[in-house]
């Protein structure tokens, strides 16, 4: 039986509307990420959203321009466009949205902490490119499944067991700001890492992936770190993190 995700009051008029767009093109638009799982955590207050398209993220983020307002930002050369909604339109609360468009995407890494290099793909390649099995879920915005959850890697299960599990083993190596990432999604959301994945953050650190990251991307993931509810508690899982990883060198 499918899962259907309830979405915030807020923001179903907009999701209803991006869904319907894309269903008249030919196209399945999915919200996907960490909205999804805030959403199944009961949070509705999620001022960025992200939206994948099996088909053409950009068109579909020009064709949103006719229904909502704001600014768009196209990125070409990614596949993406970024649409800011102006205060309180769209069917939103007042406040600032950010809506990111995507095509679905599969990703490859040429070596370990580079970029991606990035191919059009299924909505599953999309999902398993991500870090964690909690972010790797979609809600389906197509009128006909308008709410229905797509979960190929179990990230619901997993959110109601309070574990965090990578998607496959490579992932802290493939990307070392992950490592950071889990740190604070563990301390916010009060996760466990699953056994597996402890292990493979033990085993990278004790390789030196944290040192592999440029500074803007670590810089990047500290600040955010210090941004979250309880920063002292995320660096004391980093140095407790830091200091097991010894015992694996």
């Amino acid at each position: 039986m499918t899962q259907s995700i309830h979405i915030p009051t807020q923001v179903e008029p907009l999701l209803r509307a991006i869904g319907q767009l894309a269903d008249q093109r030919g196209m399945r638009a999915y919200a996907v990420g960490g909205c999804v799982r805030d959403w199944l955590l009961g949070l509705a207050d999620t001022p960025d959203l992200d939206v994948t398209v099996e088909g053409d993220g950009i068109a579909i983020a020009r064709a949103a321009g006719r229904i909502l307002n704001g600014t768009l930002t196209v990125h070409q050369q990614f596949g993406t466009a970024t649409r800011r909604l102006r205060r309180g339109r769209g069917g939103h609360p007042e406040g600032s949205l950010r809506v990111d468009f995507a095509t679905c995407r599969r990703e490859t890494y040429a070596r370990s902490a580079a970029y991606p290099r990035v191919a059009a793909g299924t909505l599953e390649d999309d999902l398993f490119r991500r870090d964690f099995t909690i972010n790797a879920m979609a809600a389906a915005l197509s009128p006909i499944r308008f709410g229905a959850l797509v979960d190929p890697f179990q990230g619901a299960r997993d959110l109601r067991r309070r574990r965090l599990r990578i998607l496959h083993a490579r992932s802290f190596l493939d990307d070392p700001s992950r490592l950071l990432r889990g740190i604070r999604f563990a301390q916010r959301f009060g996760l466990r890492w699953e056994p597996a994945t402890r292990r493979a953050a033990r085993e990278a650190v004790a390789a030196g992936a944290l040192g592999w990251l440029n500074a803007g991307r670590l810089r990047r993931e500290l600040d955010r770190m210090r941004e979250e509810p309880d920063p002292l508690a995320c660096v004391g899982e980093l140095a407790t993190l830091l200091d097991s990883s010894t015992d694996t060198a």
